[in-house]
């Protein structure tokens, strides 16, 4: 596995044999500041990298928190490195703990190795050893980085890599020249430390890394210095101060939540509470919820579908503030015609400007749900301009079937998906307004509601029996998005048998090998893959049929049974798929391994909706 650690402004990625990979600063997702850290042991006159392939390395998050555990074990050394980002600092700390094994005493040098390359597009930069300070500084024009260690560090290396003076042929070495400082446009450096160690001895040593904005300000980098040295002298209460911080999130979800209500769902708290901690890493400190840390493909923005369905589930966990945020990040990017557009930078600049209508509809049927879980009639007054001019768009954009791109971003036209989100949205703030006494104001959105109800059943394919993916044009496709007109937004009925229909038929559909339910049968994206999403997705519209069902009491109880059944296994089939608690947009449709963005925000935030269980409050 791999994992990211963070602190909503700093996050970073530690790949899945320990090394931190890339970190997102001063925001989430931007910039990006590509790490490429190492570290080595040498003794017996042979370097062993803690990639190399004789160490046995496992990986875990510390239990209810961020904190990643990555274990190394050889026939003669135990070693732990626990990677966090403080809380309180934007400060990555890496805090290794050496166990000798064997029966005799060790002489061990330990390296550090750091590649760093600052920024979007990196320039010219320089790095130096300041020994009146014990800590590297790396800097280019606009930030800067500092890198020490809670232990006196006994040598250096400042060089340039793939040349004579790179710190990694000089880890190769066993020994660093000490060259204190080096500029160019791949600067690399190293640290070292030498110690003994005998038969089951421990010896422990963080190494500590702090990035800030620099712009040419001396001072900037004097400041961080100091941080550094506080840092030194206070890391065990910084660790207690990280550690406590995230378990007083899972605890208040658990204070939400109280004992799972449904027993057969337990047993899946585990699996909650690592998607609560993962989507909580995605929420930049400013409001803006990323979809996802992934670079390859570059999910690293805030996309309002993706992001609403991750406030939605926050607040079922009951982080309240933090999509209340969100929800404020919203009110600041809202274009004045009432629209968002395709996604945008965290910090609220629009990346691309395509118009997908669906997530003006899933923002305002977002921002239903928090009041219907908080009863916070004041958050819905601060926020009924921004739903009124959405609303006002829903209306307008119905009306006259307006096409947009759909969900996918692949294909242009007014799509079942489309229309169900709008559908949803409009009743939610239809709702919104009623609790606010705006009725009359808003009276047009309910006719707009009304004619959606008529189109919808243009959609419908007498002769296939369900409904099409999309109309202008016509598109008679079989995609798990056409759930959408049903579950979460209610454009049609869930029991009405065409939707039921349509539902049988989207899941025979798939015939992977692994199991699982795609987006639709022709997608090659990543080759066509089962989703965490739609897998969801259909787990979610059988269990709320078969609720309906059973209070109708009108279908037979084998009928039922039978829908059960298939909820299960599209359950089982998700949990199955998790890697060390993350889940990933796709699964591999033949080896059952993680395809695409891995941890995707979304996939977690659909377990978390769909394990809640609490249907009714997420449909308006």
């Amino acid at each position: 596995m791999s994992g990211i650690i963070g602190n909503g402004n700093l996050l970073a990625k530690v790949n899945d044999l320990g090394s931190i990979e890339y970190a997102f600063f001063p925001h989430l997702g931007y910039e990006t500041h590509v790490l490429d850290t190492s570290f080595a042991l040498y003794y017996n006159n042979q370097i062993k990298w803690h990639w190399d392939y004789s160490w046995d390395v496992s990986q875990s998050y510390l239990k209810d928190t961020n904190i990643l555990k990555t274990t190394y074990e050889n026939d003669d050394f135990l070693i732990y490195s626990k990677d966090c980002v403080s809380i309180s600092h934007n400060l990555i700390v890496k805090h290794l703990s050496i166990i000798n094994k064997t029966n005799s005493e060790k002489d061990v040098k330990l390296f550090f190795y750091e590649n760093l390359r600052i920024g979007e597009a990196p320039s010219k930069n320089t790095v130096k050893f300041v020994k009146e300070k014990n800590c590297l500084i790396k800097y280019d024009k606009n930030y800067v980085f500092c890198i020490g260690s809670d232990r006196e560090i006994t040598s250096y290396q400042c060089g340039i890599k793939y040349s004579e003076s790179s710190a990694l042929r000089d880890i190769e070495n066993g020994m660093l020249k000490e060259q204190n400082s080096a500029t160019g446009l791949i600067t690399d450096s190293a640290l070292s430390w030498e110690f003994k160690i005998k038969p089951d001895q421990k010896y422990t040593l963080s190494v500590l890394i702090l990035p800030e904005k620099y712009d040419g300000d001396y001072n900037k980098i004097l400041n961080l210095m100091d941080t550094l040295h506080m840092a030194k002298n206070n890391l065990k209460d910084l660790y207690n101060l990280t550690r406590n911080f995230w378990k007083s999130r899972i605890d208040r979800m658990i204070n939400k939540w109280g004992i799972l209500k449904v027993e057969e769902y337990k047993k899946y708290i585990e699996i909650c509470k690592r998607s609560l901690l993962t989507l909580l890493l995605l929420c930049d400190y400013k409001g803006g919820i990323i979809a996802s840390p992934s670079l390859y493909p570059d999910y690293r923005y805030v996309w309002c579908r993706d992001a609403g369905y991750m406030a939605v589930a926050l607040d079922l966990c009951g982080q309240h503030e933090m999509s209340e945020k969100y929800f404020e990040w919203c009110k600041t990017t809202q274009n004045s015609d009432g629209s968002w557009v395709q996604n945008y930078y965290v910090e609220g600049y629009p990346r691309f400007t395509a118009i997908q209508i669906d997530q003006v509809g899933t923002t305002i049927w977002a921002l239903l749900v928090h009041y219907r879980i908080t009863g916070d009639g004041h958050f819905l007054r601060r926020n009924w301009e921004m739903v009124k001019r959405a609303g006002d768009y829903l209306s307008k954009v119905a009306n006259k079937l307006i096409p947009c791109y759909d969900l996918w971003e692949e294909k242009f036209g007014v799509f079942a998906y489309t229309l169900g989100a709008i559908y949803g949205g409009l009743k939610s703030g239809y709702l919104i307004g009623k609790e606010l006494d705006k009725e009359e104001e808003i009276q047009h959105w309910k006719k707009s509601m009304d004619f959606l109800k008529d189109v919808v059943n243009n959609l419908y394919l007498k002769d296939e029996g369900r409904f099409a993916k999309s109309i202008k044009p016509l598109d008679e496709s079989i995609d798990t998005s056409i759930l959408g007109l049903s579950f979460p937004y209610g454009l049609v009925p869930v029991d009405d048998p065409r939707m039921i229909s349509t539902a049988n038929q989207i899941e025979k559909a798939f015939n992977y090998k692994i199991g699982g339910i795609g987006r639709y049968p022709e997608d090659i994206y990543f080759g066509g893959n089962p989703w965490i999403i739609t897998t969801l997705w259909l787990y979610m519209y059988y269990k709320k049929l078969v609720d309906v069902l059973s209070k109708k009491g009108k279908f037979q109880k084998s009928t039922i049974d039978n829908y059960n059944k298939k909820c299960n296994n599209l359950l089982k089939w998700v949990l199955k798929h998790q890697f060390n608690g993350m889940f990933p947009e796709q699964v591999h449709k033949d080896l059952g391994i993680p395809v695409s963005a891995i941890p995707l925000g979304w996939s977690h935030a659909m377990v978390i909706m769909a394990i809640h269980s609490d249907y009714d409050i997420l449909i308006p």
